[in-house]
């Protein structure tokens, strides 16, 4: 614009000096005075005459008139031709004008338009002082323009002080944005900043300015333009950004793998942590440079095919690399692109997962897994595993001799069809059901016996354990056990068992023969006698019919006596015990008591019994509770035999524990046990005794505890020892 106006300028003056020159001849000359009225007279002029003096008719001659006329055309025509060029000065001053106008209108118009950016805009004189500040910057900041523009004099103290249009800047930032201003000031090359602006309403926004110098023709510096733009939220966008990169490096620089970018050219933009660690170059080396300019970069060049072709075809590729240069070494190398907003490939990026621990454990994996079908195969019990649909999914070589199914046979058969017998497979079906319907079945982690099926048809007992475990659905691993020969062999033991049983309670009736013969004894005897008396009355001449009968009666009584003697030891002799009953164990202990009394009295041991009548009944079996009530006090016996300084005294009591078990103590005076071997007083065949068994507590214990009751030992205070068991009272009916 100002070099439009220079323009018209010189080009209106050299129009209106044209103007000028063209007035100055168009005047009348003072050398010539000739009226027109004169023109055509005959007088010559005098020679006394002055000029421009009128002359007398006559007075000039012809050719002088003629030379007048001559003359004043000519000067009439230059007169009209002067006229003419003032008149087109004239228009083209009036032409100038307009221009100006327009050039005017267009200042207003661009001055209005700079008013109303929104956006700042400014103009720096050189000298570093603002001639001119749009609306908008003191819209925003709440500055006048008289304060902005105020001249250099009047603000600048000191070297430093930036110009009034810049005070609203935040203070921690004036120092250096005065260094940037000035140093563009006197370089004449303009400056470039970012610092927050305080706005009228007191906040702050980050703004960006920028200042580029306006020179003349010959490059000196006139002014500075500059404008200045919000960039609060581009700021806050790139300071996001920012600490998203920062975040996505860090989690990239921490990552246990090796992670890289390239350029489509092959060259490295970025490499993390893990990358100079197994590469051994470290990043300040490598980014910017491609494998070939790296020398130290191990398995460079296996590494380019892929990176050439990715770029190409922008899709993922995979591929597994074998390093030896520090022994074998595996890694699985991600590459995949990355685009811009255009979908532009501008980078292959590169993730390495060291895998060689991967390879190594799934050899070992592998390995397990064929150590431990081995471990199976060779295993006497049947490994089965099914899924969820109840089909057969592994099947062991034990299975195949169990069951008399092969792998190939067994492996996609449902269980229920294979293994087990008929009536057992709707309850199976449920407990399966229930079990996906709940997580919850009854056979899971115990170990049950059960029923299987054989493949030819027949049945057999097993010991079944199964237990689950949740991958994406259920799986289920049978572990079965053949219990054919274990149940023969427990039938058999059962049987010696027994037979061990009835020759313990043998011995123990051996042992008891005196008294034995002693409890028949009496009846006997009594028999005898009350038979010789009942025949005395009767033989009499006048027998004595009612003492007769009395005798009679007693003879009835002790037979009965004597029969049930017999009986008692009869069913302790026998080799079937009866089954559980209701029983009283307190009559029980007194029916021994009586069958060893005399062992008592033999022994001269005293016998103190605290045995309550009230003593609620059990379920039990007489002979086997008989046995075991027998067993302890033919111990205790025996325990105090030996004994010779103090009195030899055997107390048995009774009580009511919880009103749920009955508890029956036996406490001798004997020479008791020492502690190191009660703990073991109740295993088979271990014995204290040079002539013992070993089986008699051992025998006990199974008893008691085959009634669902305890038997312990104890050391009696202050000698021998304390046996005691508990059994449950019975139920009411």
């Amino acid at each position: 614009m100002t070099r439009l106006k220079s323009k018209s300028r010189k080009k209106t003056r050299t129009v209106i000096g044209r103007a000028n020159a063209t007035r100055q001849r168009a005047r009348p000359s003072k050398k010539i005075a000739v009226d027109d009225r004169h023109v055509g007279s005959s007088k010559p002029s005098g020679s006394g005459q002055g000029q421009g003096q009128p002359w007398e008719e006559g007075s000039l001659t012809p050719e002088q008139i003629r030379s007048v006329k001559k003359n004043i055309m000519a000067q009439r025509r230059a007169q009209r031709r002067r006229m003419g060029e003032v008149k087109t000065a004239s228009e083209a001053l009036s032409y100038e004008i307009d221009q100006y106008k327009q050039v005017l209108d267009r200042s207003r118009l661009q001055l209005e338009v700079l008013h109303k950016l929104p956006a700042v805009a400014w103009t720096v004189t050189r000298h570093g002082s603002c001639d001119f500040v749009n609306q908008f910057y003191l819209d925003a900041t709440g500055l006048s323009a008289d304060y902005c523009t105020a001249p250099l004099k009047t603000w600048r103290k000191s070297p430093s002080d930036l110009p009034p249009f810049l005070s609203a800047l935040h203070p921690d930032h004036k120092e250096r944005v005065s260094r940037i201003f000035w140093d563009g000031v006197r370089s004449g090359g303009g400056w470039t900043f970012e610092a927050p602006f305080r706005y009228a309403d007191g906040s702050y926004r980050w703004h960006f300015d920028r200042a580029v110098p306006v020179r003349d023709a010959r490059g000196k510096v006139l002014r500075f333009v500059g404008s200045s733009s919000d960039i609060q939220e581009l700021r806050s966008e790139r300071d996001a950004l920012v600490d998203r990169e920062r975040r996505l490096l860090a989690i990239i620089d921490g990552s246990p793998n090796p992670i890289f970018l390239k350029d489509p050219d092959g060259r490295f933009l970025l490499v993390n942590s893990e990358f100079e660690k197994v590469t051994g170059v470290f990043r300040n080396q490598i980014i910017g440079k491609t494998e070939d300019d790296l020398s130290k970069l191990r398995g460079a060049g296996a590494l380019r095919t892929n990176d050439r072709e990715v770029p190409r075809s922008g899709e993922v590729m995979l591929e597994e690399l074998a390093t030896t240069d520090i022994g074998p070494r595996w890694g699985a190398v991600q590459k995949f692109p990355i685009v811009d907003a255009d979908g532009r490939i501008y980078a292959t990026a590169h993730i390495t997962t060291e895998v060689t621990l991967r390879k190594s454990a799934a050899e070992h994996l592998r390995l397990a897994e064929d150590q431990t079908r081995l471990i199976l195969d060779s295993s006497l019990d049947a490994v089965i595993t099914i899924d969820a649909r109840d089909i057969i999914t592994g099947w062991s070589k034990s299975a195949e001799h169990m069951f008399g199914w092969s792998c190939d046979e067994a492996v996609g058969r449902r269980i229920v069809d294979t293994i087990i017998p008929m009536q057992y497979r709707e309850a199976h079906s449920r407990g399966c059901e229930h079990f996906l319907a709940t997580g919850q079945g009854p056979i899971l982690n115990r170990r049950i016996d059960i029923t299987a099926l054989h493949s030819a048809g027949h049945e057999f007992p097993v010991e079944l354990t199964v237990t689950a475990i949740r991958l994406e659905t259920w799986h289920f691993t049978a572990f079965v056990r053949d219990l054919t020969d274990q149940r023969r062999v427990e039938e058999a033991l059962r049987g010696a068992r027994e037979e061990l049983t009835r020759v313990t309670r043998l011995t123990a009736m051996a042992q008891l023969s005196a008294s034995i013969a002693h409890e028949i004894n009496q009846p006997l005897t009594a028999i005898a006698a009350n038979s010789d008396t009942c025949l005395h009355w009767l033989s009499t001449e006048e027998p004595d019919l009612t003492r007769a009968r009395a005798a009679a009666q007693r003879l009835a009584k002790d037979a009965r006596r004597a029969s049930d003697i017999i009986a008692r030891i009869k069913a302790l002799m026998n080799k079937t015990p009866v089954g559980k009953a209701p029983l009283d164990i307190i009559e029980a202990i007194r029916d021994v008591m009586k069958l060893t009394q005399e062992e008592f009295r033999k022994h001269r041991i005293t016998t103190l019994a605290d045995l309550h009548e009230s003593v609620p009944r059990i379920n039990g079996d007489r002979v086997q509770l008989e046995q075991v009530i027998l067993n302890l006090v033919l111990n205790s016996i025996e325990s105090m035999m030996l004994v010779k300084d103090r009195p030899r005294t055997l107390s048995i009591r009774s009580r009511v524990l919880d009103d749920r078990m009955v508890e029956i103590s036996f406490h001798d005076t004997g020479v008791g046990f020492d502690s190191t071997v009660i703990d073991r007083l109740f295993d088979a065949f271990f014995t204290t005794k040079h002539n013992g068994t070993g089986m008699g507590l051992a025998i006990c214990r199974s008893i008691i505890e085959a009634h669902d009751g305890q038997i312990s030992v104890t050391p009696g205070a202050p000698f021998g020892a304390v046996f005691q068991f508990s059994l449950p009272i019975a139920d009411a009916p």
